[in-house]
């Protein structure tokens, strides 16, 4: 029987097979391996996400409880009744045409009381945006020209981007501030609470404020805009109404400067208002009794009493520093100018933004910072000595002397 002798070559032949199924085997282990490894990563990866996930949730269940409290607290607190007289009754049909607000309660401050506020939602434009802060008493007033308006009976509208404030003051003293250094474009005042919606605020007979009008800044009342000589625009403005003297007075509150005041029609309750046409505006509401009380003092040493603004135009006229002195003043002074600005208390940034304003008029720049002082000072008495002072430090003692010469005269005319 012949035996079996397989070829020499299939040996060969399987042991190169058995090489390749070892390779193919070693190369599936490896990918398998890499396969569990970055199962592993993912999963490590997708825990973490997971435990992220868990935390945020946790975080917003707390909020959400939070909230929850805070909403059941103020569902406790006591809703606040309209104080409405019997003739507001009668007239209620009118009062909704004119665009009240309903839940408004008239206000008489006591001395000692301060007043924080808020905005009267039935009154914002719908191009504003507001956010308020009740624990700072701070408000948040934006103008948002892409905002969609829907208008509503009470609402502001067309181009006066206003929200008044929710209380209707009736009697005593209110104080409030208003940083308005992101803005170019605002009006800062009070109007009583028949105010038109559709007028911008200082344009009618029943409003009263500050405007910024590109960089412009004056007082307006019924479309008449009375100049301000600002050496800068104020960047925080200071509200006080008085309403038992019937007086709006307006400060740059950084400064504790009077700017201007104005008489106001009580025959009904006043509202603050803010007009806000680009930025924003902040509003400071809790504002220390101590600060309205500084300003009140400021006012008082500047005269004994408060000058009727219709007769404030004839009080200058008869100063012996009035303005066609200072525009003589301003057009002798020259190279020693800013030693003298200097020397009467004026800023370096003041100075250098009527340069900027007034680059090639030099008289115009001095005109501009004389009267930004002249607001400052008490009488002409204090402004002769303030003034001769300073001229005499600047080298200019031939322009004291002369100033003091003229005084005396115009004091004793015999």
């Amino acid at each position: 029987m012949a035996s079996w002798n397989p070829h020499p070559s299939d040996g060969a032949r399987d042991t190169e097979d058995l090489e390749e199924k070892l390779r193919q085997s070693e190369e599936l282990r490896e990918e398998t391996a890499r396969k569990l490894e970055e199962e592993t990563q993912l999963k490590v990866f997708y825990q973490g996400q997971v435990s992220q996930l868990e935390s945020k949730l946790q975080d917003h269940e707390e909020r959400l409880c939070s909230l929850e409290r805070k909403m059941a607290s103020l569902l406790e607190k006591p809703q606040l009744q309209p104080v409405v007289s019997e003739t507001d009754k009668l007239a209620g049909q009118d009062q909704s045409k004119s665009g009240d607000s309903q839940g408004l309660v008239n206000r008489e401050i006591k001395a000692g009381e301060t007043c924080t506020f808020g905005l009267d939602p039935a009154t914002i434009h719908g191009k504003l945006e507001t956010q308020e802060d009740s624990d700072k008493g701070n408000i948040l007033i934006k103008y948002n020209g892409d905002q969609e308006v829907v208008n509503t009976l009470g609402r502001f509208v067309g181009k006066s981007h206003t929200a008044l404030g929710d209380v209707l003051v009736s009697g005593g003293r209110m104080y409030w501030e208003v940083d308005v250094h992101k803005s170019n474009h605002y009006r800062i005042g009070v109007a009583t609470k028949t105010v038109k919606r559709d007028k911008w605020i200082g344009d009618t007979k029943k409003s009263w404020c500050i405007r910024n009008n590109d960089g412009e800044v004056s007082a307006r009342h019924n479309y008449e805009d009375c100049g301000l000589p600002l050496v800068r625009n104020p960047p925080v403005i200071g509200v006080l109404l008085d309403y038992d003297n019937a007086k709006v007075h307006f400060f740059d509150a950084d400064s504790s400067k009077h700017l201007h005041t104005y008489e106001v029609d009580v025959s009904e309750p006043v509202r603050p208002a803010f007009q806000v046409n680009e930025g924003y505006v902040v509003v400071d509401t809790a504002v220390s009794l101590a600060k309205m009380e500084e300003l009140l003092a400021v006012m008082d040493a500047a005269s004994d009493s408060i000058p009727d603004v219709k007769h404030e135009a004839s009080l200058r006229k008869t100063r012996f520093f009035n303005d066609a002195r200072l525009t003589d003043l301003s057009k002798s002074l020259g190279k020693e100018w800013r030693q003298v600005a200097s020397c009467l208390g004026l800023e370096k940034v003041q100075l250098d933004k009527v340069e900027i304003n007034y680059p090639r008029d030099h008289n115009r720049q001095v005109l501009e910072g004389l009267s930004a002082w002249r607001l400052t000072m008490k009488d002409d008495d204090a402004m002769l000595e303030e003034l001769t002072s300073c001229l005499r430090k600047g080298g200019r003692s031939d322009m004291a002397e002369k100033i003091q010469e003229e005084y005396e005269k115009s004091e004793n005319p015999s």
